[in-house]
């Protein structure tokens, strides 16, 4: 490692000079009139070494682990979910004070398959052998951790169907199994994995395809290396593979948890997805499969050579031993849970309740002490035995939720809580309400709750306020660099370049927000500085216009509209709104064209331009706003990676030469009409490269998966995403500056001192010459625009911040988020972590705390994870039709 990390550094080093001294090359022969023939015959031999230069770069930044093999990669991920499930145990408290026993029997024979079959199934099964001690159904029978025993050894075909009630310890029993599984396998062996299939829709995707998108969810580094983010095959790659090679034992853990219209898809999906002889695991509540198993209307579906064990009530001596044991001591425990001990057995309402592993969970939270914690002020156990207050065990339950999170947050003398029980309380029923229809809660999707106003403003306000800052910040340094006497006054025109970084960052909305901010504190600073009323007007014209036309290049250009752009041609109809907001983005240029070429020229000229921006916003306007980057195109990367986009650079090449034609031939027009100055031919093109080569690099960079042996945590994906940021920016600011350069360098090569009517407040305009500092400054204020704006489009960390403030004002919900959700997973325990997402400790919680809305708390619903969401949406409608 150490090797390749000093071949990658000299690798680093060696192409950022030869591309400096290129440059310095470059602007030694313009600033002195060198003849540029010599000195591109003397750079020509070093573009071979420097091409060299970027290939060991970009090979010892690969994964070492890429080119390993399906067991290899199996090996390592067997260690992550090692390591996930031993630190979720320990959250959870499985082992506290010691695991519950919990046991099962032979489920009835209408679960499974009969036993002769299973044998026989078995037997046929390629590669498949009946174990000597698959004696018959009686043997299921177990406790503890005799469910590795019983899954392995004592059904022939390895698929098993765990059944209980709500509560009964199914997720306990299956972790159990997890890790004795993983205790047990062999080098290069199957991996058990535990999977929710709540966000599982079978009637749109194949068991095969959803697993290998959870596998890649919670544990990036299954995805292909070189693919985008937001390709979904790609992000998928390493997963398929440990699919096809039979390396997954898929665990499904909450089958209860699909939509009831989709169970007996479901079932069908798993028969047909997962070959003969492929272990798995299944749990659900019973009578959810029961109904599944004999549908009122439709064909009977069963898990195909499955084996069912069905979760038994705890027994009460089980369940006074551990309250004791919990409570501290035979003598705490008598003085405090004496009443409910003496009633556990009988048909009292709150024996009855504390009969499965939840609500003994929820009691001893409620009743017992934490360590370090006294029993003083705790409330009293023996509360549960009145029957006034509790007449049946449904009371029980609900009295054990509604004490649950309070009890979770009271105060402890060792650990203060940055949060009340109260504060705590309405945050958690605010999300569980949001959840309805799934129970997964990832940070990058909380974004969805953001309008997508408020996110394409405050994008656009940033990126605006950057655009001017850069652009007058290069221009001023420029001019200290020439020895210019300007003021503030030498820099690009911040309005165009924050549309255009604005448009690529957010569609046409945040183009337009940035075009505006950036315009006005451009017109704002050359008001101060020269006391000229016109600028303001002028400057948020151009904002308007090139904000637009950004918005139309970003969404067109983005993997989002690529991908998408089959149905948006199924669906596609003429937008009369954005064709309207095109006619007015493009006439508003009037302000802009009178400076130089008079009111009636101007007029010809703004016509012209809002006719084009009306036909290209009424063509594709539809899709450029339906597209907003905080809802579709960030997703959350840990490293970058270059993975050229062809498709999204030729598109910004077009685009952006279309906006170089459309400008350069009204500017022609308006000079024919007043013979002012305008642009030549060749700074048309050099625009058109310049900005299809920041378009292309842009969407060019692409996200770098995590390693293998490390579980993904929600906390530290999130820190990852956010340090990217930075990077990106410098990376895709430094490449666009470049482009820039290059692309102006050329046009000046070919003019021989290029010069363009930059006229002010006149018809005829002056020819301002463009040298080597005028390039600088143009590809400095593009560079860190466009790089910022880069990085908030291929970030999730971005409109996540955005979300949390938005959520914080709106909803009275705590500002810092993260650090709520991480707190409530690892302290009080009232979440669970599921890979890279957090889940409610228990599905009957979350629908506990969401049963009760209160007005003030009333508000959007966070959406399910965007693939569920559309794919159940669709399957509804389908139903309906």
């Amino acid at each position: 490692m150490g090797t390749g990390r000093r071949t990658r550094r000299v690798g680093l080093l060696y192409l950022l000079l030869s591309l400096g001294g290129m440059a310095a090359a470059v602007w030694v022969s313009l600033r002195f009139e060198l003849r540029m023939a010599e000195t591109v015959a003397a750079l020509l031999p070093s573009l071979g070494g420097t091409y060299l230069s970027w290939a060991t770069f970009r090979a010892d930044r690969r994964d070492p682990a890429d080119g390993d093999g399906p067991a290899a990669v199996a090996d390592r991920l067997a260690l992550a979910v090692r390591r996930q499930w031993e630190a979720e145990a320990g959250v959870r408290r499985l082992n506290d004070p010691y695991p519950l026993p919990v046991s099962w029997r032979a489920a009835d024979a209408r679960f499974g398959e009969p036993w002769e079959l299973l044998r026989e199934t078995a037997a046929n099964w390629p590669g498949a052998q009946a174990s000597p001690s698959c004696g018959g159904p009686a043997e299921l029978a177990g406790t503890g951790g005799e469910i590795t025993e019983v899954f392995l050894r004592r059904v022939p075909t390895r698929r098993l169907v765990v059944l209980g009630g709500p509560g009964s310890g199914k997720t306990i029993l299956l972790v159990r199994l997890l890790l004795a599984l993983l205790a047990d396998r062999p080098p290069g062996g199957p991996v058990p994995v535990l999977f929710s299939p709540a966000s599982w829709n079978p009637v749109e995707q194949p068991l095969e395809s959803w697993l290998a998108e959870q596998l890649a969810r919670d544990y990036s580094g299954l995805g292909d290396p070189d693919a985008a983010p937001t390709d979904d095959t790609g992000r998928v790659g390493r997963a398929r593979l440990l699919l096809e090679h039979r390396l997954i034992l898929p665990i499904l853990d909450g089958f209860d948890e699909i939509p009831e219209r989709f169970r007996a898809r479901a079932l069908d999906a798993v028969n047909s997805g997962l070959p003969p002889g492929h272990p798995l695991v299944l749990s659900s509540r019973a009578e959810e499969y029961a109904a599944t198993l004999t549908p009122s209307d439709g064909v009977p579906v069963r898990l195909g050579g499955a084996a069912a064990v069905e979760l038994r009530p705890l027994e009460a001596p089980d369940i006074a031993v551990y309250l004791r044991r919990d409570a501290g001591g035979q003598e705490t425990a008598d003085a405090r849970w004496e009443p409910v001990l003496r009633l556990l057995g009988t048909d009292a309402p709150v024996a009855r309740a504390l009969t499965t592993p939840l609500m003994l969970f929820l009691a001893r939270t409620v009743y017992n002490p934490r360590p370090g914690e006294g029993a003083g002020g705790l409330p009293d156990p023996a509360d549960l035995c009145d029957r006034a207050r509790f007449p049946d065990p449904t009371a029980v339950r609900t009295h054990l939720f509604d004490a649950y999170v309070p009890a979770a947050y009271r105060p402890h003398p060792s650990h203060p809580c940055r949060w009340t029980p109260e504060q705590a309380e309405r945050t958690l029923r605010y999300l569980a309400r949001r959840l309805r229809g799934t129970t997964d809660l990832a940070w990058w999707q909380l974004r969805r709750a953001l309008p997508t106003r408020v996110a394409q403003t405050v994008t656009g306000v940033v990126l605006g306020a950057v655009a001017w800052l850069s652009a007058t910040g290069a221009g001023r340094l420029t001019a200290l660099l020439g020895d210019l006497d300007s003021g503030w006054l030498t820099g690009p025109p911040a309005a165009i370049v924050a549309g255009l970084a604005g448009g690529v960052a957010g569609g046409i909305g945040c183009g337009l927000v940035a075009g505006v901010t950036g315009g006005l504190a451009e017109g704002l600073t050359h008001l101060l500085a020269t006391g000229q009323a016109v600028w303001p007007t002028t400057t948020t014209a151009n904002g308007l216009a090139y904000g637009f036309a950004g918005g139309i290049v970003g969404a067109l250009s983005s993997r989002v509209a690529v991908r998408q752009s089959g149905a948006a041609t199924r669906d596609w109809h003429w937008n009369w709104p954005k064709c309207a907001l095109g006619l007015l983005a493009g006439t508003t240029l009037w302000f802009s064209y009178r400076l130089t070429y008079g009111p009636r020229a101007a007029l010809v000229g703004a016509l012209v331009t809002g006719v084009v921006y009306a036909v290209a916003g009424g063509a594709v306007g539809g899709r450029a706003s339906s597209l907003s980057a905080h809802r579709t195109g960030a997703v959350p990367t840990v490293r970058t990676r270059w993975s050229w986009d062809w498709r999204g650079f030729f598109t910004g090449l077009a685009s952006g030469a279309a906006i170089g034609v459309t400008h350069w031939a009204v500017l022609r027009i308006m000079a024919l009409l007043t013979g002012a100055a305008s642009y030549p031919l060749s700074t048309m093109a050099a625009f058109s490269c310049a900005f299809g080569l920041a378009v292309g690099l842009a969407r060019g960079l692409t996200g770098k998966p995590a390693d293998l042996t490390a579980p993904v945590v929600p906390a530290a994906l999130l820190e990852q995403d956010r340090g990217i940021v930075g990077r990106l920016w410098l990376v895709v600011g430094l490449a666009v500056c470049a482009g820039f350069c290059v692309c102006y360098g050329v046009d000046q090569l070919v003019q021989g001192g290029l010069s363009y009517g930059l006229g002010r407040g006149t018809a005829d305009g002056h020819a301002i010459t463009m040298g080597p500092l005028h390039i600088l400054d143009r590809g400095l204020a593009y560079g860190v625009t466009v790089g910022l704006a880069a990085a908030l489009s291929h970030n999730a960390w971005w409109y996540h911040v955005l979300a949390r403030h938005h959520l914080a004002l709106r909803r009275r919900l705590p500002r810092d988020l993260t650090a709520f959700l991480v707190d409530a997973h690892a302290r009080h325990g009232v979440l669970r972590q599921a890979g890279a997402v957090h889940q409610f400790r228990h599905l009957d919680l979350q629908r506990h705390l969401a049963a009760t809305e209160s007005p003030a708390d009333a508000g959007p619903r966070l959406p399910r994870s965007r693939r569920p969401l559309r794919r159940h949406a669709d399957a509804e409608r389908m139903t309906r039709t």
